[in-house]
This record gives C-alpha cells, sequence and structure tokens, in this order.
C-alpha cells in the first residue's frame, strides 16, 4: 500500500464522512440547505496596551454567530474554538511561550464570523484580552460589542462557494 492509500484510508477511519465530503467539495454538499447568515470580519482597533506589553492570552464570546475562520493562527499559541450548535460560541487562546505573545496589531480582522441572523437572541461579541509585561503579573482588559469593528468580508465570501 503506497503512502497516499494510507492517508486516504486513515482519513475515512478517523474523520466523520461529513466532514471528509465537505472539506473534499468545499463546503457544497448535495442536497444540503444553506444556512442563513452573513460573513463579518471583526477587529479590536482601540485595544489600549502599553507599550511594554504583549497580549498573553484572549477570550472570545459570540452570540447568535459561528467562528467561520481564524486567518492567522500565530505560532506558539494553543487556540480552542467552540462552535456550539445553539450558535453561541467561544473562543480561548493562551500563549504557550513568551515568545510568541502578540501586540495589538494582530486584532485586526483577526477573525471570520457567521452571523445567525434568525436566532432568537441577537448577534453579540464580547470577552477579554489580557496582557503582560513579564509573563509573571497580568492586566485583563474587558471588551464588549462597543469595542469591535465589524465588516461585511467580501474577501470570505469570494472564496466560499456556498455564498
Amino acid at each position: 500500500m503506497n503512502k497516499w492509500a494510507r492517508i486516504a484510508l486513515l482519513l475515512t477511519a478517523t474523520v466523520p464522512t461529513s466532514l471528509f465530503l465537505d472539506r473534499l467539495t468545499g463546503g457544497v454538499s448535495a442536497g444540503a440547505p444553506s444556512r442563513p447568515g452573513r460573513f463579518v470580519s471583526i477587529s479590536l482597533p482601540g485595544l489600549e496596551i502599553g507599550a511594554a506589553e504583549r497580549v498573553v492570552s484572549f477570550n472570545l464570546k459570540v452570540t447568535s454567530g459561528r467562528v467561520a475562520q481564524l486567518p492567522d493562527m500565530p505560532i506558539g499559541w494553543n487556540i480552542s474554538v467552540d462552535n456550539d450548535p445553539s450558535w453561541n460560541t467561544s473562543v480561548n487562546a493562551s500563549v504557550q511561550v513568551a515568545a510568541a505573545a502578540l501586540d495589538a496589531s494582530y486584532f485586526k480582522d483577526f477573525a471570520v464570523i457567521e452571523k445567525e441572523d434568525t436566532a432568537e437572541s441577537p448577534f453579540d461579541l464580547g470577552g477579554k484580552v489580557t496582557v503582560s509585561t513579564d509573563f509573571s503579573h497580568s492586566r485583563t482588559i474587558q471588551v464588549a460589542m462597543k469595542d469591535f469593528v465589524i465588516r461585511e468580508d467580501i474577501q470570505f465570501l469570494k472564496g466560499h462557494p456556498s455564498k
């Protein structure tokens, strides 16, 4: 059995068929209903971080939406996305090594969110960003909907065949 046959066998044994077919077809499955919603890109442009501070963790809570994409997942970070079927999503991210800590520029168009326009709860964003200068002491910055810049994500829509 050659290398590619082993990989295909491994994929079919470990990846649910629907997910494998979804990836193979670019997200278009025969007979799959299209989901309502709009794709938006989110940024945190006014994040107040001191000159010597670096981001060591962040948490994001999305109400009536899901994380469709995190375009730049930095090396040295542990990032967990829970796209709950209730359309209440959470992202938890933390640095694994101090050298991988981020500056505020990371938060420009850092996530693509699909808004669920038919949900009972209104779309909302919130969370916290933790910064540190010495990695022994930290400061937490709370962020709310008012802190985010939200814009229609045209680039994501162009690359997404089901929209």
